[in-house]
């Protein structure tokens, strides 16, 4: 990139959308503000979502709350790289289906109380976006600047002036723009700051319950009593044949105890029931081939009420707990998009675990009805 064109991408002004802003400051005023003892304020780190309009513009469409940090710096940790790349990937999945040129186009941080200014980390982290794309942005948000002459909203645009220096880079401002007018933008943020400060007790009340009670304790305990889900054991070693496998082949449809004692623990209820339906599809299918029909309808009413017995307890168990969930989400949806990467994991691991179970548990629920047929 030439002198002359390295000049032209720094001053690409960035246009911030009313969404990407609500978010910002929804996340922020949570950790900084008039309200909270100044001893007590911690930076915030999010990455910001848009696209680039003709190399002339970068629009900034949303701002996703990543981590809360110290009260002078935010650590970002390996987990944080590992959310970032699941975020990086449902980006790039929604921009194909919506057919869209979005990514993620910079990140934005906090200084409560502090000037619109790059720390040594700061520039090392602007390194990391705007290397691979020169017109990476980073946003800096100070609650204490809200309706300054300068930072009306709070919120200055950074970029480094000659990244290739690397650590030695120096930085400044670009324009700022906005999609609607700056004192609306402000108001309708502000609303939005106010209503979630009201509801955010009771909604991290509503994620604790999750983590807590329905995760660590109902969730496991229905696990340990009737568990379906192979637990894989420490330290194994796995094939790359075994790696290339689907996950539903390997031990939600094809029951394989032998294949599964070398990386699984086998819950003693999951090992019955497979046992009893393999047991059982035998019998019926021994009975189908020799075409004694009536037999086979007797068999199978029997089978069935049996398997159902069996399966009554786990589902109305899990019926119970996906109810609950249900019942808890709802709370908490209105305020999803404030949330950080840690409280959405929670939610996020919760639904991924009862849905693996689930998945299981209907399967059995339909092997249960022996819709076999003759070979």
């Amino acid at each position: 990139m030439t002198k002359e064109s390295t000049k032209r991408v720094f001053k690409t002004p960035v246009k911030l959308t009313i969404k990407a802003y609500k978010r910002i400051i929804s996340y922020a005023i949570r950790y900084a503000s008039d309200e909270i003892s100044e001893k007590n304020w911690r930076e915030v780190y999010g990455i910001l979502i848009g696209s680039i309009d003709n190399n002339e513009k970068v629009i900034v469409k949303d701002a996703i709350p990543m981590v809360v940090g110290e009260r002078a710096g935010v650590k970002y940790e390996n987990k944080q790289y590992v959310d970032m790349a699941q975020i990086d990937e449902s980006v790039y999945e929604r921009s194909i289906r919506d057919k869209k040129n979005d990514f993620i186009i910079g990140w934005w941080h906090t200084h409560p109380g502090f000037e619109f200014r790059f720390s040594d980390i700061d520039t090392q982290t602007q390194l990391g976006y705007q290397l691979p794309n020169p017109f990476a942005i980073a946003l800096i948000f100070n609650h204490c600047k809200l309706k300054s002459n300068n930072f009306y909203l709070g919120l200055a645009a950074l970029r480094l002036l000659n990244p290739e220096r690397g650590m030695f880079s120096s930085y400044d401002y670009i324009k700022l723009e906005v999609e609607i007018d700056q004192e609306k933008m402000l108001n309708k943020a502000q609303k939005v700051v106010k209503y979630n400060i009201k509801n955010l007790p009771k909604t991290l009340k509503e994620i604790n319950h999750i983590d807590d009670i329905l995760r660590k304790r109902a969730l496991a305990q229905l696990q340990r009593n009737f568990g379906l889900i192979l637990v894989p054991k420490r330290d194994i070693i796995i094939t790359d044949k075994e790696e290339d496998m689907e996950e539903e082949d390997r031990y939600l449809y094809e029951w394989d105890p032998e294949f599964f004692k070398k990386s699984f623990r086998i819950p003693k209820f999951r090992e019955k029931i497979e046992e009893e339906i393999r047991k059982d599809e035998k019998i019926l299918q021994e009975l189908l081939d020799l075409n004694e029909l009536k037999k086979f309808e007797q068999k199978k009413d029997k089978f069935k009420k049996k398997i159902q017995v069996m399966l009554s307890k786990p589902n109305d168990w899990f019926n119970q707990l996906s109810s609950e969930f249900t019942k808890r989400i709802e709370i908490i949806y209105p305020y999803y998009d404030y949330l950080d990467t840690s409280e959405r994991k929670i939610l996020e691991h919760f639904e991924s675990r009862s849905l693996e179970y689930n998945k299981i548990l209907d399967s059995l629920n339909t092997r249960a009805h022996f819709n076999l047929s003759l070979e």
